[in-house]
C-alpha cells in the first residue's frame, strides 16, 4: 500500500517540475520573504507582548502604592466615607477585580465588595496578607477570585516607620490580557501591512531577478532547439562582449584577433607578450583575463560564451568528419579504381606487345607507300596504348616515395629542359623564375619531376602559338613553392573541383591520370596544391612542400 504522504509529495514534485525557472524562482522568493516576515512578525508581537505585560504589571504596582499613598490620612482618622471612595475609585479606572484597605489591626476597614467589611486577615484566604501587614512588607500573588484569574499586589500604608494598615488591589489577569491585546491589535495590523508590501514588493522584485537571470538562459535554449533541427550556424548573443585591443589599450594591429570578437577562440594571438596556441591550448589563460571575465560577466554568461564555442567545435569538427568521410570514400574509389586498371592494364600489355611485334615485322617484309603509312600509324597507337598502361599501373600501384636532400631548383631547371625544345618549336615562350636562397631539402627527386613533367605537359596542350609558361620558386618560411603558370585557354570554375579525380580528362586524348598523380605526389610529401583558372587566361597551379616535416615521413 502506497504512503498517501508520499504520493501528495510525488504529486507536487511532478507539478513544480512543469513551472518555468522564473516562475520556480519567484514562488521561491516569495515563500522565503512570507516565512521571513511571519517568523519576524511574530518574535515582534511575542517581544511586545511581554514588555506590554511587564509595563502593566510595573504600573499595577504604582497605582497600589498610589492607593496606599491616598489611603494613609483617611486611614489615620479613620474616614469610612473616604476610604470606601478611594477603594471604589480605583475599582472604576483599572482593570481590577476588587480593591480593598486594611488597618493595624487586619481588619478590613475598605472594599469594593461590602459584605466582607469587617472581616480580618485572620481567616485563611488572607493569611498571606496578615503576614504581609505583620512584617510590615510589600506583597503580590497569584490566584483565582470568585473563578476568575487574579493578580494581586498588597503595599503597607505607613506613617514614616509605622505601619497603619495594608493596601491592596486584585487585577483581573483576563482583563490585562484584552487590554494587552487592544493595544496589540493595531501593531499587529501595521506588521501584517508591511508584511503585504514587502510581499508584493518581493514578488515583483523576483520576477525582474528571474527575468533578468533567465532571459540569457532562454536565448540559449532558443539556440539550442536550432541545432536539434540540425542548424549549426547559431550563436547567442552577448551584449557585453569586450573587444580586447580596446580594453587593453593594444595597438599590435597585426594581431590576429585586432579588430574581431572573442579573442580567447582566435589562435596565434599576441598575448602576454607571447605568441599563443590554438583555443584549447591558451583557454586556460584566457579565463584568468579581464577581457574574458568581463565579457562572460557571471557564471551564465560564461556558460553562453561556453556553448557559442562548443558549437563552433561541433561544426568545425562535423566539418572534418564530413571531408574525412569524402577522402575515405575517394580512396576506396581509387583503390577500386587501381584494382580494375591494374588487371586491364596487366592483361592489354601483352595483346599490345604481340601487336607491336606483327606490325614491326610487316613493315620490315612488306613495302609500300600506303601500308607503310597506316603500319606506322598502327605503331605509333600501340606505343600510346602502351604509355597509357603503364601509367594506369603506374597509378594503381605507385611506387613508395625514396627521400633524399634535394635541390628543387635544379630538379625544376631539370624538368624544364625536357620540354623547352617543343616549346620553340610550337613558339611557346618559357619563363623561368629562380629563388636562388631556396636551400636542399628532403623529397623523392624523380617524384617530384613527374609532378612538375605532368603540369607543364599540360600547360603545353593548353598553350597556342604566342602563349606563354612561367615556372617559379619560391621561399615562404618553412615552406617551398613552385608555380607553375600558362596563358592558354584555361578552364571553367565548376570543372577546377574534377580536375584532380582518375580519369577526369577535358581533352580529347589522354588517360585523365596527369593531374591525379600531381595529387598524389604532393599529397605523399605532405604538400598542398592550389588551382586557379579563368576561361581565356589560363591556369595557374602552386605547389607548397614542407621544408622539414619530410624528413621524419
Amino acid at each position: 500500500m502506497k504512503c498517501p504522504s508520499l504520493t501528495i509529495t510525488r504529486m507536487s514534485t511532478k507539478a513544480t517540475s512543469r513551472l518555468n525557472l522564473g516562475l520556480k524562482f519567484s514562488i521561491a522568493v516569495t515563500v522565503i520573504i512570507g516565512i521571513t516576515m511571519i517568523a519576524v512578525a511574530t518574535l515582534i508581537i511575542n517581544y511586545q507582548r511581554e514588555s506590554l505585560r511587564q509595563n502593566t504589571a510595573a504600573s499595577n504596582v504604582a497605582m497600589t502604592r498610589n492607593l496606599a499613598h491616598d489611603a494613609t490620612e483617611p486611614l489615620l482618622v479613620f474616614d469610612p466615607l473616604r476610604l470606601d471612595e478611594l477603594v471604589n475609585t480605583v475599582h472604576g479606572i483599572a482593570p481590577s477585580a476588587y480593591a480593598m484597605i486594611v488597618d493595624g489591626n487586619g481588619v478590613i476597614v475598605a472594599h469594593t465588595r461590602r459584605s466582607l467589611l469587617g472581616s480580618t486577615l485572620e481567616q485563611k484566604h488572607f493569611a498571606e496578607l496578615a503576614a504581609a501587614l505583620a512584617e510590615g512588607r510589600e506583597a503580590g500573588r497569584e490566584y483565582h477570585y470568585e473563578n476568575e484569574p487574579v493578580k494581586e499586589f498588597s503595599i503597607p500604608i505607613r506613617i514614616g516607620d509605622k505601619v497603619l494598615g495594608l493596601a491592596t488591589i486584585g487585577y483581573s489577569a483576563n482583563k490585562i490580557d484584552d487590554v494587552i491585546e487592544m493595544r496589540l491589535k493595531n501593531l499587529k495590523r501595521y506588521i501584517y501591512m508591511i508584511t503585504a508590501i514587502m510581499l508584493l514588493g518581493g514578488i515583483a522584485g523576483a520576477f525582474a531577478v528571474s527575468n533578468f537571470l533567465t532571459k540569457p538562459l532562454r536565448r540559449l535554449k532558443d539556440r539550442m532547439i536550432d541545432i536539434q533541427t540540425g542548424n549549426l550556424d547559431v550563436e547567442v548573443d552577448n551584449p557585453q562582449i569586450v573587444r580586447c585591443w580596446d580594453r587593453l589599450g593594444c595597438d599590435k594591429k597585426d594581431c590576429p584577433s585586432y579588430g574581431k570578437l572573442r579573442c580567447w577562440a582566435i589562435a596565434g594571438t599576441f598575448c602576454h607578450g607571447a605568441v599563443q596556441g590554438a583555443f584549447a591550448q591558451k583557454i586556460g589563460d584566457c579565463r584568468q583575463c579581464v577581457v574574458y571575465r568581463e565579457s562572460c560577466g557571471d557564471e551564465i554568461g560564461e556558460l553562453v560564451e561556453v556553448f557559442n564555442q562548443m558549437v563552433k567545435d561541433l561544426s568545425f569538427n562535423l566539418q572534418e568528419l564530413k571531408k574525412a568521410d569524402a577522402e575515405k570514400a575517394r580512396l576506396e574509389r581509387l583503390s577500386a579504381l587501381g584494382e580494375m586498371a591494374a588487371t586491364v592494364a596487366h592483361e592489354t600489355k601483352n595483346p599490345l606487345n604481340s601487336i607491336r611485334v606483327a606490325t614491326s615485322y610487316l613493315k620490315k617484309n612488306f613495302h609500300g607507300d600506303i601500308l607503310t603509312e597506316f603500319l606506322s600509324i598502327i605503331e605509333e597507337e600501340v606505343l600510346r596504348l602502351n604509355d597509357m598502361t603503364s601509367n594506369f599501373l603506374g597509378f594503381s600501384k605507385p611506387a613508395p616515395l625514396k627521400l633524399g636532400i634535394c635541390d628543387i631548383n635544379s630538379i625544376v631547371k631539370t624538368t624544364v629542359e625536357l620540354i623547352r625544345q617543343e616549346a620553340t618549336d610550337r613558339n611557346i615562350e618559357v619563363i623561368l623564375l629562380i629563388d636562388e636562397h631556396i636551400l636542399p631539402m628532403p623529397c623523392d627527386a624523380s617524384a617530384v619531376k613527374q609532378a612538375l613533367l605532368n603540369l607543364l605537359l599540360n600547360a603545353m596542350d593548353a598553350s597556342q602559338e604566342g602563349d606563354s609558361i612561367a615556372i617559379s620558386t619560391e621561399s615562404s618560411g618553412d615552406r617551398v613553392r613552385v608555380t607553375v603558370q600558362d596563358t592558354g585557354s584555361g578552364i571553367d570554375e565548376e570543372k577546377i573541383a574534377n580536375i584532380f579525380k582518375p580519369f577526369y580528362t577535358t581533352k580529347t586524348r589522354g588517360s585523365g591520370l596527369g593531374l591525379a598523380v600531381v595529387d598524389r605526389i604532393v599529397k605523399e610529401h605532405k604538400g598542398t596544391i592550389a588551382v586557379e583558372s579563368e576561361v581565356g587566361k589560363g591556369m595557374r597551379f602552386a605547389i607548397e612542400l614542407p621544408v622539414r616535416d619530410n624528413a621524419r615521413a
